[in-house]
């Protein structure tokens, strides 16, 4: 029903009409005095219901909105909204005396009968069907909303109407699946009751499917269903799983080194007792049931096992922030200045000898079976005690190392670049990954991005205090330039270049995201990651024809021998090569 609201005079008998049945069925507008329009209807914000109110900026009107208990501006809704409540609807009138509801009576012969949702339970029998055929073996029993569910997901089928589909957007993780025509919700909290709930009333089939295999993944997945668990992986990294929960998710993002991984799905953070502490006490606080797991390797062993382990001096850990070390660094070398004290307790670190330090460092590379680099930075932790924080002298350790591995990164073709960009539609993310590729900067570079960062005169990017504490400069393309104001017009970041839903900056994990799903529907199938786009920035530079010198500047390099592998992955000059087995009278 839509129903127009002039203020002219008052119509009385329509007025007692509406105002005796449910307040607000459907929406309707408000043609105000002086031509402002306003439309009024029923929305579901947030999982709970509201009235929106839309009206074209008028400072007298918006005035009387906000007198409305609990009236708020809703950004995504580009509309006021309020309570769903008969006290909130009545101060709306009061507001708005003078009108004449014109309407459509509601129809008399909608009985209570077909009013009942139809449930139909199934267990399939069949093992690792696909999600693809979900809707395929259902009766439908000519219902108007299909309704299927697992342990994991909610698959919704609907004939398209407005009103439904906002509801449906309200679901946090909420998905369009256009092959199907059908929508996939999480299956956690309270959604499915949230849905059977809003569609009470209409011809609803639901169905449960107990023997789905929605998705497979190559490496484990734990079930924390009501728990919060933590998997122990070779003591060097910890994975949290919980079901979706925003304050404690809030909570762990305050630990810094908190990473959320899109492959695993889960929570990620570098292992340490105090790390392992402190997510103790975040479970405790939230009431959760604490359980850990631990991963071992087929080879080597975890870090030895100390019953009452020590903290870090406060010295060491004092200097570090004294020469401004930053928090990645600190965390790192604390974490495995720990590791060495643990080992020799209850020795104090000041009376442990050079040869037991050798000791400690081969104890690591032949039983724990490090890789190089987590060698090297133990040597670094190590010495920067002896060396710095009790002032010795500097001291090389001779151990027998390993051969350094030596990679080539992976790069993309320019086709496969511009192959990624015209598969991301969302202006955002569009901006974002262009900003990455056509700078080289690197994912923490890009989300410490300020507005004020972009001189669109010069046509660069600056770069404050990147890695190793050093400001640099990187180019601007004229393409991002008008991608991003095309960003900047429609979303109006206020501090930072990219910001996340609710303020502040982008996360790590979206951006993976966005990434991986731009790979997949590029159809691009080289394992690739967000650093992958710098290292494709500096290879193209290098076969156009830049100076090496350059592109170091560019990238921020503070040696050229770090610049130089790019020139083992160009493939310039390749095609001048003549291969000696075409030589050959064969």
């Amino acid at each position: 029903m839509f129903a127009m609201l002039n203020i002219q005079i008052i119509n009385k008998c329509i007025y007692d009409y509406f105002y005796n049945r449910e307040f607000l069925q459907h929406s309707f507008v408000i043609t105000c005095m002086h031509k402002i329009q306003m439309k009024i209807s029923k929305v579901y914000h947030r999982n709970e219901q509201r009235i929106c109110i839309k009206v074209d900026y008028d400072k007298d009107i918006v005035a009387k909105i906000k007198q409305v208990s609990d009236a708020k501006w809703s950004r995504t809704m580009n509309a006021w909204h309020i309570p769903y409540s008969q006290k909130s609807y009545n101060d709306l009138k009061a507001m708005f005396p003078n009108v004449e509801i014109e309407g459509k009576k509601k129809k008399e012969n909608d009985s209570d009968d077909k009013k009942k949702i139809s449930i139909i339970k199934r267990n399939t029998n069949k093992e690792n069907v696909s999600d693809k055929k979900v809707f395929n073996s259902i009766d439908k029993q000519n219902s108007e909303i299909e309704i299927q569910y697992t342990h994991a997901r909610i698959f919704v089928k609907l004939p398209k109407k407005d009103t439904d589909t906002q509801f449906l957007k309200t679901f946090k993780y909420v998905r369009w699946d256009g092959d199907r025509f059908l929508w996939i919700i999480p299956n956690f909290g309270k959604n499915l009751d949230i849905l059977l709930s809003y569609f009470k009333g209409r011809n609803v089939s639901v169905c449960e499917l107990k023997s789905i295999v929605i998705e497979q993944r190559k490496t484990p997945v734990y079930s924390a269903a009501g728990n919060f668990l933590v998997v122990n992986k070779f003591n060097r990294t910890l994975k949290v799983y919980f079901a979706y929960n925003r304050a404690l998710i809030n909570e762990l993002k305050q630990l810094q080194v908190c990473r959320w991984s899109v492959e695993e799905g889960c929570w990620t953070m570098p292992y340490s007792d105090n790390i392992l502490e402190k997510l103790h006490s975040i479970c405790d606080a939230n009431g959760l049931v604490w359980e850990l797991k631990r991963e071992s390797k087929t080879q080597g062993a975890p870090r030895k096992f100390v019953e009452n382990p020590v903290k870090c001096p406060v010295n060491y850990v004092e200097k570090l922030k004294e020469l401004r070390y930053s928090k990645n660094t600190i965390e790192t070398y604390t974490d495995l200045f720990e590791e060495f004290i643990n080992y020799y307790l209850p020795k104090k670190p000041e009376d442990i000898s050079e040869e037991e330090i050798v000791q400690f460092l081969r104890y690591l590379v032949n039983e724990r079976q490090i890789s190089t680099s987590y060698q090297n930075q133990s040597i670094n932790a190590i010495k920067f005690f002896y060396e710095r924080v009790l002032g010795g002298i500097r001291k090389i350790y001779e151990i027998e190392r390993p051969r350094k591995e030596q990679y080539l990164p992976e790069v993309l073709s320019e086709e496969e670049v511009a192959a990624i960009l015209k598969s991301i539609t969302n202006i955002k993310h569009k901006a974002l990954i262009m900003t990455i590729y056509s700078g080289g900067l690197r994912i923490s570079e890009v989300i410490n991005l300020k507005v004020k960062d972009i001189d669109s005169k010069r046509m660069q990017i600056r770069i404050s205090q990147a890695k190793g504490k050093k400001d640099r400069y990187t180019l601007l393309s004229e393409k991002t330039l008008i991608t991003l104001r095309q960003y900047f017009a429609e979303y109006k970041p206020n501090e930072w270049l990219f910001e996340g839903e609710e303020g502040g900056q982008y996360s790590t994990g979206s951006i993976y995201g966005i990434l991986k799903k731009a790979l997949h529907n590029a159809k691009i199938n080289k394992k690739v990651s967000i650093h992958s786009l710098r290292h494709s920035f500096a290879t193209h530079l290098l076969e156009a024809g830049t100076d090496l010198r350059y592109i170091q500047s560019l990238l921020g390099h503070s040696s050229s021998k770090t610049t130089e592998i790019y020139t083992h992955i160009t493939t310039k000059g390749f095609d001048q090569i003549k291969n000696p087995l075409d030589k050959l009278d064969i």
